[in-house]
């Protein structure tokens, strides 16, 4: 599998360098309950909601042999998070499969970015990301 982030189309991304074990998009309906006086409870089923994603891992301090190819030093990860959640501008994270397929493309704000240090200075993150709808045209 693949972690693949990009801003501002595709002038800067980056691939993660370390895939954690589980990954799991969630996402959940609007539904809405109504108490009816004959038929008890309804249930009425919505619009899908905004998926979300989040990520607990490690950005590595130097590139290891081991890491995924294309990815880089921790600390541009870093900058990253932190450049395009300051602006306010959405990103786009990509999943993929080994044969190549994609799983997961979707633009995205940045909800949570948490990172320290640890004793190697690699970076330990967690990141919780929710889709961004762009607003149609009329």
């Amino acid at each position: 599998m693949n972690i693949v982030v990009s801003a501002d189309n595709n002038r800067e991304i980056l691939v993660f360098p370390v895939i954690p074990r589980d990954l799991k998009p969630q996402s959940s309906p609007n539904n809405e309950e109504f108490k009816t006086i004959n038929n008890g409870t309804l249930n009425i089923i919505g619009d899908l909601g905004l998926k979300t994603l989040s990520i607990e891992s490690i950005f590595l301090k130097k590139k290891e042999r081991w890491a995924k190819a294309g990815s880089v030093e921790g600390q541009k990860y870093v900058d990253f998070f932190n450049k395009w959640r300051d602006k306010g501008v959405p990103i786009r994270v990509i999943l993929s499969i080994k044969d190549g397929r994609e799983v997961l493309n979707m633009a995205c704000s940045i909800e949570v970015f948490d990172y320290c240090y640890d004793r190697i200075e690699n970076i330990k993150y967690s990141l919780n990301l929710k889709e961004y709808r762009f607003i149609r045209g009329v």
